[in-house]
C-alpha cells in the first residue's frame, strides 16, 4: 500500500501519478465499452420491438349540401265578388205556363209559374210558395187560385244566375175555389179560361187554355 501511495523510482513522483491516471482512464473506457457491448447500456432510441404509435384513421367529413330553401307559396285569392243583391223587378220575367192548349173532359191541367232572371248578374229572389201564385179565370170571373187552399209558407230566397229560370207546377183538379178553401165548391164548366201567374208584385201575361 505504501508503494501505491508513495511511488519509488528515478522519476519525480508526479510523473508516476500521471501514468497511473492515464492507465485508470483506459481501464474505465474498456470496462464501459464492454458493458455497452453486452447490452447493459440504455439506448435513447425506440426499441425494435416497441409498438409504433397507434395510427388513428382520419374520418373525412364531407359537408352536407346546404338545403335549398323551400319557397313559401301563398295562395292568391281572387277579389271577393260583390255581395249578391236582391233582384229588381226590372230583370225578372214571370210567365204562366200550361202543359196543353186544351183539355178533354176528365184530364186535369198542369199549371206552372216560371221566374227568370233576365239580367247580366246573379241576384236573389224570393221564390217560395208564399211569393208565388196562380189564378184561373173565366172571362172576368175568378174561378180558382193556388192561394185559396194552400196559403202562406216561409220565404225561400234563392240566387238566380243570369238567364236561370225557376218553375213551380201544380195540378188543378178542375174544381173552383174561394179564399179560405170552403168545401163543396162546384166543378169548373167547359169553356175558355186564362191563367195568370205572379211572383211577389209581378204578374204574367194571361195564358189561355180550353176545358172540354
Amino acid at each position: 500500500m505504501g508503494t501505491v501511495l508513495h511511488p519509488v523510482g528515478p522519476l519525480p513522483p508526479g510523473a508516476y501519478w500521471v501514468r497511473r491516471g492515464v492507465l485508470l482512464a483506459v481501464l474505465i473506457a474498456v470496462v464501459a465499452g464492454g458493458w455497452f457491448l453486452l447490452g447493459g447500456g440504455s439506448s435513447t432510441g425506440s426499441p425494435a420491438n416497441s409498438p409504433g404509435p397507434t395510427s388513428h384513421p382520419t374520418t373525412s367529413t364531407t359537408p352536407s349540401a346546404t338545403p335549398t330553401p323551400t319557397p313559401t307559396v301563398s295562395a292568391t285569392h281572387s277579389a271577393t265578388p260583390a255581395a249578391v243583391t236582391l233582384c229588381p223587378d226590372s230583370v225578372i220575367r214571370v210567365e204562366a205556363v200550361t202543359d196543353a192548349a186544351s183539355y178533354p173532359a176528365g184530364v186535369d191541367p198542369k199549371l206552372s209559374v216560371s221566374v227568370t232572371n233576365t239580367g247580366k248578374v246573379a241576384c236573389k229572389r224570393d221564390i217560395g210558395r208564399a211569393a208565388m201564385s196562380l189564378v184561373v179565370s173565366l172571362g172576368t170571373t175568378r174561378i180558382w187560385s193556388s192561394e185559396d187552399c194552400s196559403p202562406g209558407g216561409q220565404p225561400a230566397v234563392n240566387v238566380l244566375r243570369p238567364g236561370q229560370t225557376f218553375s213551380s207546377t201544380v195540378v188543378w183538379a178542375r174544381i173552383s175555389s174561394k179564399p179560405g178553401c170552403p168545401s163543396g165548391q162546384p166543378a169548373a164548366a167547359a169553356g175558355s179560361y186564362s191563367l195568370v201567374a205572379a211572383n211577389l208584385s209581378l204578374k204574367s201575361a194571361p195564358a189561355p187554355f180550353v176545358l172540354h
